[in-house]
């Protein structure tokens, strides 16, 4: 994202939990690395008018998160609500409710056919100033020694310009939430995936495609970087082929 338009972001709230649907738009925004660590929240007044609700309701939101960690207000000079930092730390699972080996594998078909689709629409759009951008986010993202915040954060900042560069806000959206279910799943993984030994999860050959301007290419690269995500996850215990036994009850 090249900066943060808040009157996209947040729009108005429709929901029973009103101020439990605000502390899941932002900590979405967090999980997906849209808001970062330092970055300052709009007014209460004026998430509110996003929002569609009372100051009060958006109040005992931040409240909630503020209780989790998330977010922290300050008095006096640069006073302001902003994003603590190792935010994203706080956001994963409960063992309970961790991914199992099914559940991430229906979400990686979704994630296919989502981030997928958008690196093939930028295949077929790709122009020289696109490509030298998305490369540069991909080096990113794959320079070595990063920490698993460092890398979670790079990798979604990737997939989310790709995202936005199609045009469409519903696409861009699911993108957002798709980096939120990554973050959250990938809290516990311990350091970031070596992308110089494991190939499908380094960028390059996506970015090579866009470029080429080869939109079927462009979405195989990708099929193949999330199917790979699923076999690294596998391979190093992070997911289990059996469902927790609360969800078999």
């Amino acid at each position: 994202m090249t900066g943060k338009n808040w009157s996209e972001l947040l729009q108005p709230i429709q929901a029973a939990g009103v101020a439990e649907a605000i502390v899941r738009r932002l900590g979405e925004l967090l999980g997906s690395g849209i808001l970062l660590p330092g970055d300052r929240l709009p007014t209460e007044s004026e998430l509110a008018g996003y929002f569609g609700v009372s100051p009060m309701t958006v109040r005992s939101a931040l409240q909630v998160m503020r209780n989790y960690e998330l977010v922290e207000t300050r008095r006096g000079r640069g006073a302001g609500t902003f994003v603590r930092e190792g935010a994203s730390t706080k956001l994963h699972y409960a063992d309970e409710q961790s991914p199992t080996l099914e559940a991430f594998t229906d979400f990686t078909v979704w994630r296919e056919a989502v981030s997928g689709e958008a690196c093939a629409i930028a295949a077929a759009a790709s122009t020289p100033e696109i490509v030298a951008e998305l490369r540069e986010l991909a080096a990113l993202a794959d320079a070595p020694g990063l920490g698993p915040e460092e890398y979670r954060f790079a990798d979604a900042r990737l997939h989310l310009r790709v995202a936005e560069l199609t045009g469409s806000q519903r696409l861009l959206e699911a993108e957002q939430q798709i980096q939120d279910f990554l973050t959250r799943s990938l809290a516990n993984t311990g350091q970031a995936p070596d992308s110089t030994k494991l190939k499908a999860q380094g960028h390059k050959p996506l970015i090579d495609a866009i470029s080429a301007g080869a939109p079927d290419v462009a979405r195989a690269r990708f099929r193949e970087h999330a199917r790979a995500t699923v076999d690294v996850l596998v391979g190093l215990g992070y997911l289990s082929a059996e469902e927790p036994e609360a969800a078999r009850a």
